[in-house]
């Protein structure tokens, strides 16, 4: 089972109030700040609920994706390699169209960077410059990727510490101190037809 399972919410309705999407904006918040504090157990709950939320709200898809990055970040700085990798290939297959629009391409390239270094984090070179080579097709500007792909290309070993300092160097990470906003967190709404609503 994937850690985000997401069927749209039957209290779902067409006419929700314009501030739907605030609630589950507010929730995924509160799950990065969560994530910030090492608290990756209790975000992945958050990020969880806001992804419900924004499927009740029928939020645009960019809402969802972004949650999902959050997801596999959070599995990723839990240790959970394989877990996130498992993830982050499986939406990237998903997303594969060959019409895809150009934030369809740029997402499934950022999965599956996401997938190659887990991949690598896990121990598996070969499978994560499979990957990262798909993500470069994609999007040739991942910049990590490319590194990535140079490090081993050379034969050398890549340290955890080598690769995290160059996810933070390659802005990698999208739940940072300097972009997550301290003040939209809440609480999880009680679940009510009001609150999928909006």
């Amino acid at each position: 089972m994937t850690p985000v399972q997401i069927e749209r919410d039957p209290l779902a309705c067409s006419d929700a109030a314009p501030n739907r999407h605030r609630m589950h904006m507010a929730v995924a918040e509160a799950g990065k700040r969560l994530a910030l504090k090492g608290r990756h157990d209790e975000a992945l709950m958050k990020y969880r609920e806001a992804l419900r939320l924004a499927y009740a709200a029928a939020a645009p898809q960019v809402f969802p994706r972004h949650y999902l990055h959050c997801v596999i970040e959070s599995l990723e700085h839990s240790g959970a390699y394989a877990q996130a990798a498992a993830l982050a290939g499986e939406a990237a297959s998903a997303a594969a169209d060959a019409d895809a629009s150009t934030f369809h391409r740029r997402d499934r390239a950022h999965l599956l960077e996401r997938q190659g270094v887990n991949q690598l984090k896990a121990g598996d070179t070969a499978a994560a410059r499979a990957a990262l080579t798909a993500a470069l097709a994609l999007d040739p500007e991942l910049s990590l990727a490319r590194a990535v792909m140079d490090w081993t290309a050379r034969g050398l070993s890549v340290s955890p510490t080598r690769l995290t300092e160059a996810q933070r160097h390659h802005r990698y990470f999208i739940v940072r101190a300097d972009i997550v906003d301290a003040d939209g967190m809440m609480d999880t709404p009680k679940a009510s037809k009001d609150a999928a609503h909006g």
